[in-house]
């Protein structure tokens, strides 16, 4: 069986659930009336996920219905995976994206009494927040939790040493120190390249400031950031890039003055040498 082939079937099969469901769960929220969604569900699948899943979700939120979370799942969570990969593409450390989905849908399951099924998009509106929020949340705990380790490259406690992997490789006290002092010297070049960038940011406007914020920490898309900001997406898209350049040159006079410094103190310790 080839997989457009499987993919009819499963969704033949997943119609056929959502049927019966509605059969016997009649409902109608702000997407329209269940059942006649969930049979126009069988010829258009993706057309009608958006409408289905939030009339299915508003029947969750009024009941508590297992059923409806399951078939919730089963409808949006390949697309919710493709979305989490999407978001973590900015992620420079690793996470898993199942764990991400994992929580995405743990968080619809807890909250449900925070969603208004007043229009037949609010399903997906509400959960790509959620999916967006999750993606960025265990983007910066990997980022934490890496800066920490190279921090304190040394294990302290004989709880945590038994919790490292054995390592068959023999290593010499030379090869540990070695390792331990590239470690410290990574940390501090990260320390002084995000002092440079602090000071390349302070030299930023209030405005630049604040889409460089939405874009880069909060992680918006350009149209929601523009939309906060109240420029049109091609003004956003401009300022980012301005102030992106701004920190850029800051940072690499600041780079380049420290380099020429540090090249005249070795001059000068070459001539008292000779």
């Amino acid at each position: 069986m080839n997989t457009q082939t499987h993919n009819r079937k499963s969704n033949e099969e997943l119609a056929s659930k959502l049927i019966s469901f509605a059969e016997a769960n009649p409902a109608e929220f702000g997407a329209g009336d269940l059942l006649e969604l969930a049979q126009a569900y069988v010829a258009s699948p993706k057309t009608c996920r958006d409408g289905v899943s939030t009339v299915l979700m508003g029947v969750y939120k009024e009941t508590a219905s297992k059923e409806a979370f399951a078939l919730l799942y089963e409808i949006n969570s390949e697309d919710f995976l493709r979305l989490t990969y999407h978001h973590l593409k900015r992620s420079y450390y690793f996470v898993d994206a199942g764990d991400v989905l994992q929580e995405v849908f743990f968080n619809i399951y807890r909250y449900p009494h925070k969603f208004k099924p007043d229009r037949k998009s609010a399903f997906r509106n509400w959960t790509h927040s959620i999916i967006r929020n999750t993606a960025l949340k265990h983007s910066r705990r990997a980022q934490r939790d890496r800066v920490l380790s190279l921090g304190s490259p040394s294990c302290d406690s004989e709880e945590a040493a038994a919790l490292e992997l054995a390592d068959d490789r023999v290593h010499t006290p030379l090869h540990d120190t070695a390792e331990k002092e590239a470690a410290n010297e990574l940390v501090s070049t990260w320390r002084l390249y995000l002092h440079f960038y602090l000071e390349a940011y302070r030299c930023l406007t209030p405005r630049e400031k604040r889409v460089l914020f939405l874009v880069e920490v909060e992680g918006l898309p350009y149209r929601e950031a523009a939309a906060k900001v109240e420029v049109r997406v091609e003004n956003l898209k401009m300022m980012v890039f301005r102030a992106r350049r701004k920190i850029f040159t800051i940072m690499k006079r600041k780079f380049q003055s420290g380099q020429d410094a540090s090249d005249r103190r070795a001059m000068s310790t070459e001539e008292l040498a000779n």
